[in-house]
């Protein structure tokens, strides 16, 4: 992290006054080098995560195209939907003129990043798997798009964030992080959702599975019996997801209510709501973990 915002806080101020005279040259996070003759003018955003982060730096104007359900902040929704999870749009992609496009690698296929090659425009991608990654990701933007100055003092904030959470109480709980119910999927801890956890003082139970999003069977969570179970949802009042373990009432996180909701938004997409989002949870979980000393003591 030191050295990042080394080269973030003061390098990259310093080219600032030369950037439009100097090619860019940086790394993304598959290793592969990049070079572009000028900061990028005109973005395709491939996720809505990226989009975001864009606008959190103040780039959100250099968006010509984006992906599906990228709907934050509200001027996103405006930007013309070139891809969505299973398609892109090569030939609007190609009309729309982009000198840069950025793909989330792991979330946009293979088989996609292929057909865009075609097009001979740089793609730089990134991937989130914990949530240092978020400010990490903020400063490639800022670097490609030549918005250090402002988004200096955003990136630095967050990462000050992060460190509040980084001394997790104890005793930590077992938690099942639900992503869907039908069929019951979850998550491993290659991802910024169980880095959050972690922070919060809670267990992955499923941390050690093989692929980051794995379809599991009711079985082994009710063996496992997890204090907590936490599904994320863009309505927690009328989500219905996690009625399911309601019937088991000899099930932990239903005997001290520690069936949680997380915004799915926030939490899903890896951006500076994110932190929001693990900080809510951390509160949550919190009050569960009072709650169950609590009643060991009794």
């Amino acid at each position: 992290m030191r050295r990042w915002l080394c080269v973030f806080l003061t390098c990259g101020w310093l080219e600032a006054a030369h950037v439009h005279a100097s090619p860019i040259h940086i790394t993304d996070d598959t290793g592969a080098h990049i070079t572009l003759a000028a900061p990028a003018k005109r973005i395709v955003s491939l996720s809505p995560a990226i989009t975001e982060n864009l606008f959190s730096i103040g780039a959100g104007d250099l968006i010509v195209g984006t992906s599906s359900h990228s709907d934050y902040p509200a001027g996103a929704s405006a930007i013309p939907i070139t891809s969505d999870f299973q398609t892109i749009q090569l030939e609007r992609i190609a009309a729309l003129k982009p000198d840069l496009i950025i793909a989330w690698q792991g979330g946009n296929s293979p088989a996609q990043l292929a057909v865009l090659q075609q097009l001979n425009i740089p793609i730089f991608q990134q991937q989130s798997q914990t949530l240092a990654d978020i400010p990490l990701a903020l400063t490639q933007l800022a670097r490609l798009t030549a918005r250090e100055p402002a988004a200096a003092p955003i990136v630095l904030a967050a990462y000050q964030r992060i460190a509040l959470l980084k001394d997790a109480p104890s005793p930590n709980l077992n938690a099942f992080y639900q992503v869907w119910h039908a069929p019951l999927m979850t998550l491993n801890q290659s991802n910024w959702v169980s880095d959050a956890l972690n922070r919060c003082g809670a267990r992955n139970i499923f941390a050690n599975a093989p692929i980051t999003a794995p379809t599991v069977s009711m079985e082994p969570v009710l063996a496992l019996n997890p204090e907590l179970i936490i599904t994320a949802s863009a309505q927690a009042t009328t989500n219905q997801s996690l009625d399911a373990w309601r019937s088991w009432g000899n099930l932990s996180a239903v005997r001290h209510n520690g069936l949680l909701f997380v915004d799915s938004d926030a939490m899903n997409r890896a951006t500076l709501r994110t932190l929001d989002a693990a900080t809510d949870l951390c509160h949550s979980i919190n009050t569960i973990r009072t709650t169950i000393t609590r009643a060991n003591h009794v």
